[in-house]
């Protein structure tokens, strides 16, 4: 008979003892201790072999009669993670309401190996339903239990999640916390391979919110020359659009146009619209950034043309403000107006304080062109106050700089106080500049 280990019975003692009834303590005496019988359930490998024969014979069974029920509940695992596989793929594609009720349906517990895995499940449903602190929650229960079995990278994957939520809450600076830890968690030889570069991606794209551009192009170049490595197309061509919005930020804006033409044609072969519609954007960006007015626009136009083929709704907010930016430049007044105002009406519906603070500053820039000071100054007020509530520094800046041009040889006061509080920011920002560069050094 082939030898028996410790971590092969564990589950079966502790299948049996609940199936019966037992608490650890009824099983307990002078010769074994609660500990140690959870110890020998959980295969914790130190644990003395003499010791679960003992715990066997106190429960009627022999170490012969192991191998049967070894290979039965290796083949109700098999079945319980084959109905996981499915419950992942019916919330892949958007039937939450299914895959909830089937993830109710299942007997488990936390002891159960594959409870870690049930908890990301029900986070990510929970995470479709924008229900966002029972997804947190359940997220927290995955990461916990994932410690017994790491190799599995749910506790990569339910940070990356974790970061998600945050990011989808307007928390961009616990986005990349929870982000970074899950790049800790992330065992290379584990399963899920595809939380790689997701969490490297992701947290690029927070950089970028953030306005952490040299960060955010870090992260994206440390993982370009490995995109062939990448399975998933949804996350290669994230890497595309973030490269080239980067790119064109920076002011390499032929590179920019390179790229974003290269991942569009990979998006139109793989038939990602959500992607498409972000690298029209960039791509129109980076034509404004050239002075090409007629392409720029038709890439807006294309961009807008995509409208129905994807739920994520309030990325327009980005191509309605730049749209409204290009018909400034034209002083085609009216059509940018309506633009900018389309841009804010989407930004606040989609409680998308990124998107939103931009638009804002946008329709500041278009109200001051227009000589209607006062409209200008309740726009950037209300970007200034999106940017302090989020602690978005950068546009936080932006608003002030703008608000004091208004307030310039108008009011002295509101002059010097913008003054004196755009010097506090760049303090801050510079502190965390040199925060960062410490970090980088340790």
């Amino acid at each position: 008979m082939k030898p028996v280990h410790i971590h092969e019975i564990g589950e079966s003692i502790r299948k049996i003892r609940k199936e019966r009834g037992l608490r650890l303590e009824d099983l307990a005496d002078k010769n074994i201790s609660p500990a140690t019988i959870s110890n020998i359930e959980r295969g914790v490998p130190h644990v003395n072999m003499e010791k679960a024969k003992y715990l066997l014979s106190k429960m009627g069974l022999e170490m012969s009669d192991l191998p049967d029920l070894i290979v039965d509940d290796q083949q109700e695992l098999q079945n319980f993670e084959f109905e996981l596989f499915t419950i992942e793929t019916l919330q892949g594609i958007g039937k939450t309401d299914q895959a909830l009720e089937r993830l109710e349906q299942l007997e488990w517990d936390d002891e159960h190996p594959l409870a870690a895995t049930v908890y990301y499940l029900k986070g990510k449903c929970y995470s479709s339903r924008k229900q966002w602190k029972q997804a947190e929650k359940s997220f927290h229960h995955a990461v916990r239990l994932s410690k017994k079995d790491p190799e599995n990278n749910i506790g990569a994957a339910s940070y990356s999640e974790l970061g998600i939520c945050r990011y989808q809450q307007n928390d961009l600076h616990q986005a990349v916390y929870y982000t970074d830890l899950g790049i800790q968690a992330y065992r290379e030889s584990g399963e899920r391979p595809q939380f790689k570069y997701i969490l490297k991606k992701n947290k690029a794209v927070y950089l970028e919110r953030l306005g952490r551009l040299t960060e955010s192009l870090k992260e994206v170049q440390g993982v370009w020359e490995n995109l062939t490595q990448i399975k998933q197309a949804e996350v290669v061509l994230g890497f595309y659009w973030l490269h080239s919005e980067l790119l064109r930020k920076n002011g390499l804006t032929d590179e920019s146009i390179q790229i974003a033409r290269e991942g569009l044609e990979l998006a139109r072969l793989n038939h990602q619209y959500f992607i498409m519609f972000d690298l029209w954007t960039v791509l129109g960006s980076a034509y404004m950034n050239q002075k090409n007015w007629n392409k720029a626009e038709s890439c807006f136009q294309m961009a807008l043309q995509l409208d129905g083929l994807f739920s994520e709704g309030k990325v327009f907010t980005t191509t309605y403000a730049r749209l409204g930016l290009l018909h400034m430049v034209r002083k085609e007044w009216d059509s940018a107006g309506i633009m900018i105002e389309k841009a804010v009406q989407n930004g606040e519906q989609h409680n998308d304080a990124p998107r939103l603070t931009f638009a804002l500053l946008v329709q500041g820039d278009f109200y001051r062109a227009r000589y209607r000071w006062e409209d200008a100054i309740d726009a950037y007020e209300q970007a200034l106050q999106l940017a302090q509530h989020h602690h978005y520094k950068k546009k936080e800046y932006q608003a002030l700089f703008r608000l004091a041009e208004c307030w310039e040889n108008v009011n002295e006061r509101e002059f010097q106080k913008c003054m004196k509080s755009m010097y506090r920011v760049q303090q801050e920002l510079q502190n965390e500049e040199e925060d960062i560069r410490e970090e980088a050094t340790i």
